[in-house]
């Protein structure tokens, strides 16, 4: 019989196993850089992604919408559009039901954010909630229900900010009873609507949740989220005024998810610190961390308040890093 001397044999063991180990470490390192890469490109799918406010243009906000999915190489209607219903006075309010039959005559196909005034300045929250201008917001709900039955309604978005006309501190009860109002007269116009209850991030002048109007009235907690000037590092910045900060980013997660609601981003941007793709980043990996939580996210590329349109040259650095991140 053939014997093998079990010290030979011990050391060949030995050199397997670190051939093995070796062989399994290096299988897991290229599958963590294989799904790496996986996931920055998963990033350039999800056209939910991908939505805008964008300019008017010469005819439209469709038109202008358009470009900016062939920007982004997204597929032709995939995208959601945004837009604002008038805010400045009821005649105004009023005097816009002809835009959401633009939307529609231009393309059908397009699903849009209809961002709703819960009420206009000069007119208390507590005429609203009884109703005093109920006439108003059913024509409204008329006007878009024709165009967009699918329509996500955005009523009396960031009404913790003071500048608002609906701002609800020291008004939590007329703001709630005033939105679920309205929520009712909307119902009766399209089953296919959902309403986005979405405040601006962080403390600003009062806690948002302290104006949430009921489960039953919300189908998405939004947040609208910018990139403003603060002290410190861009890292240091990022975690502390957005991730951590109260109401901020895991606020928003953590309180979406105990009323059993997805998350939104109807409103994005950098532009008010300058140009900052590691915001750019940091809010493309926090969709991508949260992709089954959100329903969908929109960048503001218009110039408002202060600059924040990312597709005309003037934030270069941030432009290339989203066109990457974004596109299809």
């Amino acid at each position: 019989m053939f014997r093998t001397d079990p010290r030979r044999r011990k050391k060949h063991g030995l050199r397997r196993l670190v051939l093995f180990l070796a062989a399994f470490v290096l299988t897991v390192l290229l599958l963590a850089h294989v799904d790496g890469n996986a996931a920055s490109r998963a990033s350039s799918n999800p056209a939910k992604f991908a939505g805008a406010f964008v300019n008017w243009g010469p005819v439209g906000r469709e038109h202008t919408l358009q470009a900016w999915e062939k920007w982004l190489k997204q597929k032709p209607s995939s995208v959601l559009g945004v837009d604002f219903y008038g805010e400045s006075t009821w005649e105004d309010f009023s005097r816009l039901s002809w835009v959401p039959g633009v939307w529609k005559k231009l393309n059908p196909a397009r699903n849009v954010v209809w961002s709703i005034p819960l009420t206009m300045k000069g007119t208390p929250l507590a005429d609203v909630a009884e109703g005093l201008h109920d006439a108003e917001f059913e024509a409204a709900a008329r006007a878009i229900a024709e165009a967009h039955p699918q329509a996500i309604i955005r009523l009396g978005w960031e009404m913790n900010l003071a500048e608002m006309a609906w701002f609800a501190k020291g008004h939590e009860a007329d703001y709630v009873k005033a939105f679920r109002r309205v929520v009712e007269i909307f119902r009766r116009h399209s089953s296919g609507f959902k309403f986005d209850w979405c405040p601006g991030w962080g403390p600003q002048d009062m806690p948002a949740d302290a104006s949430y109007p009921g489960d039953d009235v919300v189908d998405y907690i939004g947040l609208d989220v910018y990139d403003f000037k603060h002290e410190g590092t861009p890292e240091e910045r990022w975690n502390n005024f957005y991730v951590k900060a109260p109401f901020g980013l895991e606020w928003h997660r953590d309180f979406a998810l105990r009323h059993g609601k997805r998350m939104s981003y109807p409103e994005w941007g950098v532009g008010n610190f300058g140009d900052n793709p590691f915001f750019i980043q940091q809010m493309h990996d926090w969709f991508m961390k949260n992709e089954d939580r959100i329903a969908y996210a929109a960048y503001f590329d218009v110039n408002g308040a202060w600059p924040t349109q990312i597709d005309n040259g003037q934030f270069p650095n941030s432009q290339r890093l989203f066109r990457k991140l974004f596109s299809r």
